[in-house]
């Protein structure tokens, strides 16, 4: 049975991919880039947690885009874990191996879900994980992370990343975001690498 592609779904990874995107550039060519993404990060945090308590029409309208029900009582926290994943990158490695890591986030990370989702056949690690949106996030992921790293320590990077998203890590019965998860496990693991093997 032919599966229906899912609308919801196919926005909420191109608002993924445009809010990577807008991140490297952020990071490529403005002075402070730290400074910057820090307050956004705040102001994010305050507008959520504000949202939660009184009806905000522009971030109610926004929700209704692209937040899933299951979030809805932690308003954008896709988008604050990604900077807060994405910050904390450009805090604990080099700037190739941080931009490398957002854009295995950016990339592997919504087009092996919504490929998977919609086009998987083969269920690999977890029931609701598919080998071939696996496998195509790390092509992907590994490809754009080689402008920065290399092509070796990038596509390395990118199976690491995919394959921890994949078992999906717990902590105290809650399953942490996959958008803090996948830049710190690319970028650890891109950093060894590059330390072992010297091209």
């Amino acid at each position: 049975m032919k599966k229906q592609i899912d609308l919801f779904e196919l926005r909420r990874e191109v608002f993924h991919i445009l809010v990577g995107i807008g991140f490297v550039l952020i990071m490529l060519f403005l002075p402070w880039p730290r400074t910057f993404l820090f307050f956004v990060l705040i102001f994010g945090g305050f507008m959520s947690f504000l949202s939660t308590r009184i009806h905000l029409p522009l971030v109610g309208n926004c929700l209704c885009l692209f937040e899933r029900d299951c979030n809805r009582g932690f308003p954008g926290r896709g988008v604050l874990f990604f900077f807060a994943g994405s910050l904390l990158s450009l805090q604990l490695f080099s700037r190739e191996i941080a931009l490398a890591s957002i854009l295995i986030l950016t990339f592997a990370d919504p087009i092996s879900h919504f490929v998977g989702q919609n086009f998987g056949k083969t269920i690999f690690l977890n029931k609701r994980k598919y080998i071939e949106g696996t496998i195509l996030g790390i092509l992907v992921g590994g490809f754009f992370a080689s402008f920065f790293v290399g092509v070796f320590v990038g596509f390395v990077g990118a199976f690491a990343a995919m394959f921890v998203e994949s078992v999906e890590i717990a902590m105290a019965g809650e399953t942490i975001d996959d958008n803090l998860v996948i830049p710190l496990v690319a970028g650890t693991v891109m950093y060894f690498v590059g330390q072992v093997f010297v091209f």
